[in-house]
């Protein structure tokens, strides 16, 4: 059976994994309850900043045996009682290649220089992995790190997630950084020769870490397939991958938890969401990290806004694990986008509609070039990834709703330079999510029902709400006046009664505007949760209520569980909606104010009025 069809073989590159199994019913290593927002290193405290799930530890090897055979492992051994005392988990990963320690060179290993300047004060050179002599140290330092970690006692090994394989330089799976000063010496990723020496560094990893006596630890790759390779290397690999291990392994990459509106972003997400949410079968979970990008211009327009966006994508596109930098994490606090952390925990193991505890739908509409049948090329233009006259015209048609390109020369250069030097918000571009950011709540026919909205109360600036990014609204002039939405059909599988609470986020734009929440509770009629009245504060609210009579098997119009509609002539304008089992535990406040609107209470307040109602 081929699991992956060849035309993925492109896109793999870009994908961040993890394949927890395959067969059905096998469990996921690590489990659901450890998804979530990790630490990239082992340095703070999960109890100082309860939003961690995970500790990982890198070492380079020259760190650990800096003389030939003595290695130091009181590092790994510290890292890893810290995962054991706070009851987090742990990932390892070891630094080979240009991290090689300098006695190698001088015991028969060649020393590389290539024509690379960037890295040149970070590495002096690079290991011939060909050698002989290489290979020997190379597999020793593995063995030795293998045969230590199989001293620790069960508890401990069981809180190891995963190990990381680094074949080449950092972990990008090249040999080098640029192209070697000796011709002799030249290894591409490509070439046979390469391919063979990772082969044989993944099965020593397989055969440590697998099938020797213990706990079974999951092996993480990168550069497992994808375009740099071609299809006969994405076939090898792949083949390679999926034949000698037994149950999951991982692949590593980061660019959907990196931001949004990033080229490429549909594709990944169309392709891997079968496998990575409600799966059939063959199922996936995906690790990424958040590099430098957070600091770059385009990021610090607004740095809580851009990683609440970056999260709803991440979890949009079947994020589980999700590694933040040192300096992220001592910022998050002062610079008040924790939230972003604690939403993507609350989400990133809810993976089967059945067990899920919530659910959300944070509107959202993007403005993908590369589609075609919305936007035909006998209107807009050709449609091709450099073509920013095609891009502009389309943001252009939807200007009146506050859809703009802030920096038009970012359309046109690709996800990595993206990343780096966007200097502004774009709501068009290539291969970007067109729909709402979703997990188990679906909006029904959202461009016959309801408007998207870009921009909401202006421009973008430092203090704006996160919630100002995106959202969706009525159209009172034609006739857009209630948006729909609908459960999977295995959230509520019954048609008994249930406690739900609901959490809508609403712009409150006009004095004297209404809109109600109604719901399934099994009547001929929805029934109204919610009539709100706004204030006119031009502010974002939380509107919280808990029901106790929600049935939710798809009774309302057009099929629907829930429906935010219009109750006047007014445009209100709505960003998020959450559906949870019973009354949940509140998060750290976002950046919305207490509703200060009727009916709603502030979320804590409403949470302690529905605990009191139910408990009678």
């Amino acid at each position: 059976m081929n699991l992956i069809p060849r035309h993925a073989a492109a896109r793999l590159l870009g994908v961040g994994l993890i394949a927890a199994c395959w067969t059905t019913g096998a469990r996921a290593e690590p489990p659901p309850s450890s998804f979530g927002v990790w630490d990239r290193g082992d340095t703070f405290d999960p109890q100082q900043y309860p939003f961690l799930r995970g500790l990982s530890f890198n070492a380079s090897w020259s760190e650990l045996e800096k003389q030939p055979g003595v290695f130091d492992w009181s590092r790994l051994d510290q890292a890893v009682e810290k995962a054991v005392q706070n009851k987090v988990y742990l990932y390892l990963s070891l630094g080979a290649g240009p991290e090689a320690p300098e006695w190698i060179y001088q015991n028969g290993v060649p020393k590389v220089f290539t024509d690379d300047e960037r890295h040149l004060g970070k590495w002096a050179g690079y290991p011939y992995y060909l050698a002989p002599a290489y290979r020997k140290f190379f597999t020793r330092l593995i063995t030795e790190f293998a045969q230590h970690i199989r001293t620790y006692p069960e508890e401990k090994q069981r809180r190891i997630a995963f190990v990381q394989i680094k074949t080449g330089c950092t972990g990008d799976e090249a040999a080098y950084k640029g192209e070697p000063k000796d011709s002799q010496y030249a290894l591409a990723k490509t070439s046979a020769a390469w391919r063979d020496f990772r082969l044989e560094t993944f099965a020593l990893f397989v055969k440590l870490f697998q099938e020797s006596p213990g706990p079974r630890i999951d092996l993480l790759f990168n550069s497992v397939g994808g375009d740099a390779f071609g299809d006969e290397g994405f076939a090898a690999e792949w083949k390679w991958v999926t034949t000698h291990l037994k149950g999951g392994f991982g692949i590593k990459n980061g660019a959907l938890s990196r931001g949004h509106h990033l080229s490429g972003e549909r594709t990944l997400v169309e392709q891997w969401n079968p496998y990575l949410i409600d799966p059939k079968g063959l199922t996936l979970f995906r690790r990424s990290e958040m590099d430098q990008t957070w600091t770059k211009p385009w990021y610090q327009l607004n740095v809580p806004l851009n990683f609440y966006w970056g999260a709803v994508n991440a979890l949009n596109s079947g994020q589980s694990v999700w590694d933040i930098t040192k300096r992220a994490i001592e910022e998050a606090k002062s610079g008040g986008f924790e939230y972003s952390f604690y939403f993507f925990n609350k989400y990133a193991g809810q993976i089967h509609p059945e067990t899920a505890t919530a659910a959300f739908c944070a509107l959202h509409q993007g403005l993908d070039a590369a589609d075609t049948k919305a936007y035909p090329e006998e209107t807009f233009g050709k449609a091709t990834p450099k073509n920013l006259e095609r891009m502009l015209k389309i943001c252009a048609q939807f200007a009146p709703y506050g859809a703009s390109a802030d920096d038009h020369e970012a359309l046109t250069i690709g996800q990595v330079g993206q990343r780096r030097d966007q200097k502004g918000f774009n709501d068009v571009g290539w291969q970007i999510w067109p729909d709402n950011y979703t997990r188990f709540l679906h909006q029904i026919d959202p461009d016959t029902t309801s408007v998207p909205r870009w921009r909401v109360g202006g421009p973008i600036t430092p203090s704006s709400s996160i919630y100002s990014r995106f959202a969706r609204g009525f159209e009172h002039a034609s006739g857009k006046d209630a948006l729909y939405f609908q459960l999977h059909e295995n959230f509520f599988p019954d048609r008994t009664p249930k406690t739900v609470t609901i959490r809508v986020v609403w712009y409150d734009a006009q004095a004297g505007s209404t809109w109600k929440l109604a719901y399934d509770a099994g009547d001929r009629d929805m029934k109204t949760a919610l009539a709100v009245t706004g204030t006119g504060d031009r502010r974002w609210h939380d509107q919280i209520v808990t029901l106790h009579d929600a049935v939710m098997r798809r009774g309302g119009p057009k099929g629907s569980d829930l429906a935010l509609v219009n109750t006047d002539g007014q445009d209100d304008i709505f960003s998020l909606i959450e559906v949870n089992r019973g009354i949940p535990e509140a998060l750290p406040a976002a950046d919305t104010p207490s509703a200060s609107v009727r009916p709603a209470a502030p979320a804590a307040e409403m949470t302690k009025r529905a605990k009191r109602k139910a408990a009678k």
